[in-house]
């Protein structure tokens, strides 16, 4: 997690800009612990903010208008050290899993509670290194 005088900077992607706002609406409720910092809606958007942004936390949606979001997982850490939240409307234990096995850090389906993903997102929060002794 990030310091605790440091804001945890989440980036939201999704294709959906009813779902990206209502997203970013519950994070940015939660300053100054922690802040959307961006939104993109397809595949090349999310990670050229990825690379710009440097977010410590991505929400990513599984379906981006039918592009293979949990492909991009391995290409968001490459890019930013961040955790990945999977965001998915799908009740299939098959994408769960496969969203682990590249990385993900938890999956949360888009009928949970706001404070559900909230605390999903908060609890996804890359742990920093210990400095060397």
């Amino acid at each position: 997690m990030p310091p605790a005088d440091r804001t945890l900077r989440i980036l939201v992607v999704d294709d959906h800009a009813a779902i990206r706002c209502g997203i970013a609406s519950l994070i940015d409720a939660e300053s100054p612990r922690m802040r959307c910092i961006g939104a993109a809606s397809t595949s090349s958007d999310a990670l050229d903010h990825a690379r710009e942004l440097q977010p410590d936390v991505v929400v990513l949606d599984v379906d981006l208008g039918g592009e293979d979001g949990l492909a991009l997982i391995p290409c968001l850490h490459r890019l930013a050290p961040c955790s990945v939240v999977v965001l998915t409307s799908a009740l299939d234990h098959r994408i769960a899993t496969r969203a682990r096995e590249l990385g993900a850090r938890a999956l949360v389906h888009k009928s949970a509670r706001g404070g559900e993903l909230i605390a999903c997102v908060a609890s996804a929060a890359p742990v920093p290194h210990d400095p060397a002794p």
